[in-house]
């Protein structure tokens, strides 16, 4: 990265890369984590934002004050209106009731226009419901430009190009395996495919919270809570026909597993991230110890920043109010 950057557009990618040896104290394999919360934007979907827009600037030759429409659960409408906030293009973001207050707070000091939706589909999630609002925003807004960031080459390619070759670099090609967490799948299938082209001997694991229809095979729609991960449809990014050529295995989470991981992560190492995040590292961990050696090089894709889940994730009451039990990680005395 360039020590000065023209544009905070320029800051994005290049994230570290961090032993997690406190973390993985137990286990033989080495044990690292790809810090995608160190984005400008707080998560790895500022690779696909800004790969996504330079897509629709050639393709449709955009021009300051263009409007573009995303659906979106957090992240990618964070790094949508950060590129957009620098290219002068007006976003309009398509939310859900699961949307963390602080990242509809972000998108709303970045510009963006929130579009929220509160009922329910028939899987239980929010996705088909936001769909049938884009709906009607196309219609009201005939010259708006909708990224689909559940169908969208480009967001593959932008972690084909750039995530997939900088974990390769940093290990010069000796990686035995990455886990990654399922969604959209940009940036699972992007750094797949980076890696079963120069690297096919790396495992490549997919992680997703039960309840989650987003890979073939999952085991039916039921109530999530981690965002960053899972969705309410099959993304056309993970390619049925070819999905078992690029993704070896898939592990299925649940929420309490994922956070009690995620707090024991930042206690021990120092890093906050997210639920999804504590997903990808205790299946790391536990993988490792089940089906790698001493010389082995493990990766977890850390997604996003624990910041943004104070209110949720790492709230007291919201764990409870969803009888998630993870009560030894708040040690708070009131003294009143």
């Amino acid at each position: 990265m360039n020590a000065i950057c023209s544009t905070v557009l320029d800051a994005i990618g290049d994230t570290p890369m961090v032993s997690l040896a406190a973390f993985g104290k137990d286990t033989l394999p080495h044990l690292y984590a790809k810090l995608e919360c160190t984005n400008p934007g707080g998560s790895m979907k500022d690779r696909a934002a800004k790969g996504m827009i330079e897509w629709a600037e050639r393709e449709h030759n955009l021009t300051s004050g263009a409007r573009i429409v995303v659906c979106t659960s957090g992240n990618m409408g964070v790094g949508m209106a950060m590129v957009c906030a620098v290219k002068g293009y007006q976003l309009m973001c398509l939310v859900d009731a699961k949307i963390n207050p602080a990242t509809e707070n972000c998108l709303r000091v970045l510009g963006a226009e929130v579009i929220k939706v509160y009922q329910r589909d028939e899987t239980g999630g929010y996705h088909l419901t936001r769909l049938s609002k884009l709906d009607s925003v196309l219609a009201e807004y005939p010259d708006a430009i909708y990224l689909d960031q559940y169908d969208s080459p480009a967001a593959v390619m932008s972690h084909s190009t750039s995530t997939g070759p900088e974990i390769y670099n940093a290990f010069q090609g000796q990686v035995r395996a990455i886990v990654m967490v399922a969604g959209t799948g940009g940036s699972s299938m992007g750094i797949a495919r980076f890696f079963k082209e120069h690297s096919p001997q790396t495992d490549i694991w997919l992680v997703d919270e039960a309840g989650s229809l987003a890979l073939p095979g999952n085991g039916g729609a039921s109530p999530r809570h981690l965002n960053g991960m899972g969705t309410s449809i099959a993304p056309a990014n993970y390619g049925p026909a070819d999905f078992h050529t690029f993704i070896d295995h898939v592990v299925y989470v649940n929420a309490e597993d994922s956070i009690r991981a995620a707090i024991e992560l930042a206690r021990c190492e120092g890093i906050l991230v997210g639920g999804s995040g504590g997903a990808a590292v205790q299946v790391m961990r536990d993988v490792a110890a089940a089906h790698y050696g001493a010389d082995d090089n493990l990766v977890a894709l850390l997604p996003d920043h624990g910041s943004r889940y104070t209110e949720t994730q790492f709230d007291p009451d919201w764990l409870a109010a969803r009888g998630i039990n993870v009560p030894e990680i708040f040690n708070v005395e009131d003294e009143s």
